[in-house]
Order: structure tokens, then sequence, then C-alpha cells
């Protein structure tokens, strides 16, 4: 065995017994599931941001990311202002859930659900839809995990053990310290998340030679007629978005011609992303905060400045000086490529495994920075603790206590949840290991689940016209037709359906939600009732009592709403054809306004001036600010 092995069992252990000391350490403080699942609805700023922020890009913008980029070239990495759009579902939705969830004592999205329609089905299906999301996502995290260390150990520790290792110490200190050991790790996790990508990133930018020849190599593939290099007209698939949408076969990439993210492809999957948002997880971790003025803050800096800056300069070039640096086998064959010290066959196939071997390139130099990008790799995996957490509170409250032993109260429902976490570990690691790699197909199933619930928040927060029978059925065709338009239909259904995953260039997360949305707003419209209206009622009043009634507010509304659909059509929507030339041809290095290709510099602008639209929404027009009145939050257990 080498010196770096033994470095990296070194920083594991240390790493290992921190987080389990600190699960050990909080288990006495547990006195209900409301400090158990929520801390007692006291979660601070210092800690709210960092667990916000790192349960939601976790290991996609560490590993995934950049895999996808250098899969996909600049079309895909547009995807990066996914940092803008994420902001803006929290914007529409958090802080209203978060006053409900605080005047009424929920601790689940489908208590709260259920209670405003007064519906078990609801109940039933907002759980499907949590658990449809977090085990496949929490899988999706475990085969990185697997991946991860089968390639930094060559082999030593396999894919399933690596899986099991990470699972089985989550699961430890989430049993022993519930959110209060998150707490700790999480805010841990996320500095070390940030770090690792920006070392990973600088260390990437040092292997293709810099800024400049980074550059300059990008230009000499801009005219390759190969693969997803296919050069039609002024544009070439790695560098420019070709077109808008695509009436192609995804599962065969020579059907596609110059490459499937049209800026229909990427405006959905940046819709698909914003799943994780709308995610009942993550609506229920926002309960756990003190303070709804902590999500403005969370907004615009966290996640729109500091992961914006990191995807867009630092994902982005991880991605693409991949390309360079021998992991593509057409590039290499072209002569077009600066090195040779990334493995052949990594494109395409195996695409995923970029950053593991870069932080094995970095073990070849210093064993100490190796084992330092190895734990922050892992800590981007555990990021997802919170997941397990908030997945074992829905379904012991909503399923186990609704359903079966209604007086499951405190220890008991403690206990239960204790239980849950570990079925959904085992779960999630029989997943992963069953799905044979599918990593990609296990995240993009995940959010488009996820996105099934936009009907029943957009009925919770602002339209209470939809009927329980609406939203229900809504839902349930949502995911039938996500199931229909993903990979795993193909795999289900077999030759039934005549398309490919993602028809279009639309991802499978859009047509469930239009299915959804379409289905709901139909039901709706024939099963109005009075009572059913008369009980949305007091919801809807008092949100409405609890806004800030500013005149400023009031008098933005119609500035905000062009804002927003100004920058979504430029941005990432039709009109983000438009840079692919603006700032230079394509094909034409020497038209590159800043050096760089059109698109990456288009996708700059429009994350600076997202920025500012997050901004406004959240702050200016007090869409994520403190409310004027308090609310006396509830801290005992929900009962009807």
């Amino acid at each position: 065995m080498s010196g770096q092995f033994y470095t990296l069992v070194t920083f594991l252990v240390l790493y290992w017994f921190f987080c389990l000391y600190v699960g050990f350490k909080n288990q006495k403080k547990i006195v209900t599931p409301v400090d158990f699942f929520l801390f007692g609805r006291q979660l601070p700023g210092w800690s709210f941001f960092p667990i916000i922020t790192s349960t939601i890009f976790s290991g996609w913008i560490f590993f995934l990311q950049p895999s996808l980029t250098f899969l996909n070239g600049l079309p895909f990495a547009s995807t990066s202002l996914f940092v803008i759009a994420i902001p803006l579902i929290g914007i529409l939705f958090s802080k209203k859930q978060w006053q409900l969830s605080r005047k009424f004592g929920y601790v689940t999205p489908a208590e709260m659900i259920s209670d405003y329609f007064k519906s078990d089905i609801l109940r039933i299906l907002i759980v499907v839809i949590a658990l449809g999301f977090s085990i496949p996502f929490i899988a999706m995290n475990l085969s990185l995990g697997g991946m991860l260390f089968s390639i930094i150990t060559d082999n030593i520790i396999g894919f399933a053990s690596g899986a099991i290792l990470i699972g089985a110490v989550i699961t430890t200190y989430l049993c022993t310290g519930g959110i209060k050991s998150i707490i700790y790790i999480d805010s841990i996790q996320f500095l070390l998340i940030v770090f690792a990508v920006l070392c990973i990133g600088f260390v990437t930018y040092d292997l293709v030679g810099g800024w400049s020849l980074l550059n300059e190599s990008l230009s000499r593939i801009s005219s390759l007629k190969m693969n997803l290099f296919n050069t039609q007209e002024s544009y070439n698939a790695y560098l420019s978005v070709p077109g808008t949408i695509k009436a192609v076969n995804i599962v065969n990439e020579n059907l596609s011609y110059n490459g499937i993210w049209t800026s229909g492809m990427i405006l959905t999957f940046i819709f698909a992303l914003t799943g994780i948002q709308m995610s009942p997880n993550i609506s229920m971790l926002t309960f756990a905060s003190k303070d709804s003025g902590y999500f403005g803050t969370q907004q615009v800096w966290f996640s729109g400045f500091l992961i914006g800056f990191i995807v867009i300069f630092f994902t982005t070039a991880i991605g693409i000086g991949s390309t360079l640096l021998g992991g593509n086998n057409f590039v290499n064959e072209s002569g077009n490529n600066i090195s040779n010290i990334l493995p052949p066959n990594i494109y395409p196939d195996n695409a995923v495994s970029i950053v593991p071997h870069i932080i094995n390139l970095v073990g070849e130099y210093s064993f100490f920075f190796f084992g330092i990008l190895a734990i922050c790799a892992i800590a981007s995996i555990q990021s997802t603790s919170s997941l397990y957490l908030t997945s074992s509170a829905i379904v012991t409250r909503d399923i186990i206590k609704r359903f079966f032993v209604k007086n499951l109260i405190n220890q008991k429902q403690v206990f239960c949840s204790k239980i849950v976490i570990m079925s959904i570990f085992l779960i999630s690691l029989i997943l992963s290991i069953l799905s044979n790699g599918k990593i990609i197909d296990l995240g993009s199933f995940a959010l488009a689940i996820a996105c099934q619930m936009f009907v029943p928040l957009i009925a919770l927060c602002y339209f209470p016209w939809f009927t329980k029978q609406g939203v229900s059925f809504g839902i349930f065709i949502g995911i039938i037709t996500v199931f229909l338009t993903e990979s795993i239909g193909q795999v289900l259904f077999g030759n039934f359906v005549f398309w490919s995953k993602w028809p279009l260039t639309i991802h499978s997360s859009v047509w469930g939600m239009l299915a959804s949305l379409i289905g709901s707003v139909v039901i709706s419209f024939i099963t109005q009732d009075m009572k059913e209206t008369k009980n949305k009622k007091k919801f809807h009043d008092f949100i409405n009592e609890n806004k800030n009634y500013s005149l400023t507010r009031r008098s933005l509304k119609p500035s905000a709403w062009i804002i927003f659909a100004t920058w979504t059509f430029f941005a990432v929507g039709p009109g983000l054809l438009i840079g692919n030339e603006l700032f230079g041809k394509p094909l034409n290095v020497e038209s590159w306004s800043f050096g760089i290709p059109s698109i990456w510099v288009w996708n700059i602008l429009f994350w600076v001036l997202g920025i500012l639209m997050v901004w406004f929404l959240a702050i200016k027009m007090e869409m994520s600010t403190s409310m004027e009145k308090n609310i006396s939050p509830y801290s005992d257990d929900f009962s009807n």
C-alpha cells in the first residue's frame, strides 16, 4: 500500500471521529421530535446559511457539474445559471411556508398541505414526492462516494465498501444527534466544499497552462468535426447552443446533430435543478429557521454570488479543461490535447470520474493536499445528510403516526425516525448498487419528481381555487409523465413509448409539471367546493395579514414581473442563442471579445444581472425579508 492510501486513512479516521463525536455529544440534548427534526425552530443564521446551501448544491457542483460540462461543453455550462433560478424558487415559496409552519406548528410540509386541503390522499402523495426525490438523490451521492473511493484507493476500497462506509457514518451521527449534529457538521462541510472546488479549479487551470492557454486550446477544437463537436455553419456543438428545441433521440447521440443542449434543454434542466429547492425536504429545513430574514441573505449572497462564482468560473473550467488533459480520445487523436494525464477512457461513459482522477493526480505531488481534497469530496457527499433526517420525519409523522400508531409522541417518535433513517440508507444503498453506475440518471429522476411539488406549492401560497381533487390528480399524472419521459420509462415500458427520454430536448421535470398543472386546473375547475374554500381562506388571510405592505413594494410589482420575464428569456430562454455570437464568432478566435467563447461571456453577464435581480426581489421587494409582525413559534408536537 502507498503513502497516499495511508494518508487518506489517517484523514478519514480524524474526520469521521469528529462527525461521530458531534453526534454523540448532542444525543442527550434531544427531548422532543421538534428538537430532533427542527432544532426547536431556533436555527440561527450562521448555521442556516451553510446547511441550506450545502444540501442544495452538495455533490452536484463538486462532481456532476464539471463532469457534464466536460461531456457536453459550454452549452451545458449555461445551466450554471441554476444558481440564480434556485433562489428565485426560494423567493416564491420559502417565506410563506415558514410563516404557516410557524403559526400552525407544522413539522413537515405534508402536514401543512394535508391540513390546508383537508386531504390524507395529498398527505400520502407529498410523502411519495419526498421519498421519490430523496432516495434516488441519496443513492446518487452514495454512488459518487463509492466511485470516489474506488478511484483514489486504486480499488483497495471498492465501490460498495465506499458507499457503505459513508452511509454508515451519516446514519450514525444522525441517529445520535439529529439536526444538532447537522448544524455543526454541515457548517464545516460547506467550507470544505467551497475550498476544494476552488483548489481543484486552480489545479485544472495550472494543468492546462493557465487561463490564456485554456482558451487558446478551446479555439483549436472549435472546428473539429467529430461526435459532439460537429460543426454546422457558424457554431460548434462544444462552444455554442444548437437551437431552441430538437426532435431527436437522446439515447442515440448520433441522431442529435450538434448536441442536445438546446436553449429548451438548458431552460428545462435548470427548472429541474430548482426541484431541490421545491422538495418537501428543503421546505422542512426552512421550518427550522429562527427568522425568515435569513432567506434573503442565503438567496443573494450564498447561492447567487458565492456558489455562482464557483460554478461559473471554476466548475466550468474543470469541465472544459479536462477535455484538453487526455480525457477525450477524439481530442487526443486530433492532436489538440495539452497533455495525457487523465485516462483516455473517461469520455463519454466515465465522465463523472473527472474530479476523483484530478484528486488522484494531486496525490502524486502532495500526500497532505491529496488527503485534504479527498476529505472535502467526502464532505460534499455527506452534506446530503439532512435528506435522511427530513425524509425520516416525513415518513414517521405522516405515515406511521398518522395512520398506524397515533399515540407516537416524543421519544417514541424520535426512536421510530431513527429506524426510518437506517431503512432509507439501506434502500438507497441497494438502489445505488443496482443502478449499475447510472449516476446521472438517478439525479435526473430525483429532480424531476421533486418538481411535482410546484402545483401544491403555488396552490398553498397563491391560488386558493385549486381543489384537493385537482391537485391530487395533477400530482399523480405528473409523476406518471416523469416516468414516461425519463430513462426509467425506456426500461419499464420498452417499445410502448415511441419517444426517447427528454422529448423535444425538454427535461422530464417540465413535462411532468405541465401535465400536473393542466390536470390540476381542469379538475379544480369542475370540483369547486365552498366548504373547502372556507378552510383554505384562513391560510391565505394569515399570509396576507403578515405581508410587508409597503408602498414601495406595491409600486415595484409590475417592474419585478418585467425584469424576471426579460432575464429568463435572454439568460436561459430562446434569447440565449444571441449569446452564441454577440461577443465573437465561435469558429473565429480572433473575434472573441474577452479571449473566451461568446457564450461563456453571456453566462457571466447574466449571472451578474441575475444576482441583481435576486437582490431586487428578495430584499427590495421584501419577498425574503423579516416580517414586521412577530409570529410566536410552536415548539410542541403538532396535533390535529
